[in-house]
């Protein structure tokens, strides 16, 4: 963005070209970067693990699943033959239609037992237990999986004890539950390696790669000597485009998923809304780069020869030359900004208020160049004195 609407000089074919490549790596690299953030937020963070999974809980569909998977986890436990070993002989043909009627009440039990607070705790535990081993088998830490034959589980069967302690007639119910019974698998140990090697560059990208994309940016602007306003309007929509494509991505992948991979009709509801809670950190990236292209693309437009662009220049000198309300207004912007978008991280923050403040300043002192202040009015010569009077 140059400090004028007529550039002194023009960039060469070859910064042209050298430009518009920097800008286009730079915007392939921002999706590289929105993309890896996400997953290491989502997948190695334990404080976003553990808000997602109370999010998660929370879910009535959710909520409905995983009472599903208690109630068959507790199917292996013969309510009959408990109730035969409790009752009187006299009574005991009755165990059967009572058993029955036992286990048709486990579903309803299960629901009413996901959607108390200290369960909903206990589930978030279990989460961020699993989460835990993740991370530190991802960082060659093999022994927090012992227990587990070398693979990572989410382990659910406190809950399903706390679903079968509903029903005091059967002892020992610990025994009865299979140790591998509710446990989710999240990580196999034969993909063990690759999953390690995988989390090494995931964390070297996501803590750099935005470096690279800035520097791609600030650089492609640099080259374009004399057509920096296009290069920056390019870069607008550049982001417009990135920010289109993460949420296209993001639905696209959330029907394969819903569709594709999860099988039965039953779970598509409950995955659908686990999709939506898992992936809503990515769709706020995708806005954020979204917005903040317009915002960009807007600006480059602002500061252009169009007529519309330079009587909005010319209505905004006056206020522009007083410095407390022109800075005062960019702050009060800003802010606005800042608490309207869903940004993730305060780098980004930090990037977006830094680049919006050298662009301000670069917008007012080109209206000050084109809108010179009025000249003060010259001072009306001094009034002559009346003559004397002669009497």
């Amino acid at each position: 963005m140059t400090g004028a609407t007529t550039p002194t000089a023009s960039a060469s074919r070859g910064r042209i070209i050298g430009a518009r490549a920097l800008l286009v790596i730079g915007v392939l690299l921002t999706v590289v970067s929105i993309l890896s953030t996400y997953v290491k937020r989502e997948a190695l963070d334990s404080g976003q693990f553990k808000q997602t999974s109370q999010q998660l809980i929370q879910n009535p569909a959710i909520q409905e699943q995983v009472a599903a998977e208690l109630t068959d986890a507790l199917a292996n436990v013969d309510f009959s033959a408990e109730l035969q070993s409790k009752l009187p002989p006299n009574l005991q043909a009755l165990a059967t239609p009572i058993a029955g009627l036992a286990q048709g009440f486990v579903g309803t039990a299960a629901q009413s037992l996901v959607a108390r607070p200290r369960v909903q705790d206990a589930f978030v535990e279990a989460s961020v237990l699993a989460q835990k081993q993740f991370v530190k088998v991802l960082h060659g830490d093999t022994q927090a999986v012992q227990t587990s034959n070398g693979d990572v589980v989410l382990d659910l069967r406190p809950l399903v004890l706390k679903l079968g302690d509903r029903f005091g007639f059967v002892s020992n119910l610990a025994d009865k539950i299979p140790q591998d019974s509710a446990q989710v698998t999240i990580l196999k140990s034969n993909d063990l390696k690759t999953a390690q090697t995988v989390t090494h560059w995931l964390e070297q990208i996501a803590n750099y790669v935005w470096i690279l994309a800035l520097a791609c940016w600030v650089g492609a602007i640099w080259l374009a000597r004399g057509r920096r306003r296009q290069e920056v309007r390019s870069l607008g929509i550049g982001l417009v485009a990135v920010g289109i494509l993460v949420l296209l991505a993001r639905w696209l992948a959330g029907r394969y998923f819903v569709n594709h991979i999860v099988v039965s009709d039953t779970v598509r509801p409950a995955a659908h809304d686990a999709w939506q809670i898992i992936t809503q950190s990515l769709a706020a990236a995708g806005w954020v780069s979204l917005s903040v292209g317009v915002l960009i693309a807007v600006g480059a437009w602002l500061v252009g020869p169009g007529a519309r662009a330079t009587s909005a220049r010319t209505a905004m000198a006056p206020a522009l030359r007083r410095p407390l309300i022109a800075w005062g207004g960019f702050v009060i912007g800003i802010l606005l900004i800042l608490a309207i978008l869903p940004i993730q991280n305060s780098r980004t923050s930090v990037v977006l208020v830094v680049g919006s403040a050298i662009g301000f300043l670069i917008f007012t002192r080109q209206v000050a160049a084109e809108v010179p202040a009025p000249a003060p009015a010259a001072s009306a010569a001094p009034t002559p004195p009346p003559p004397p009077d002669p009497s």
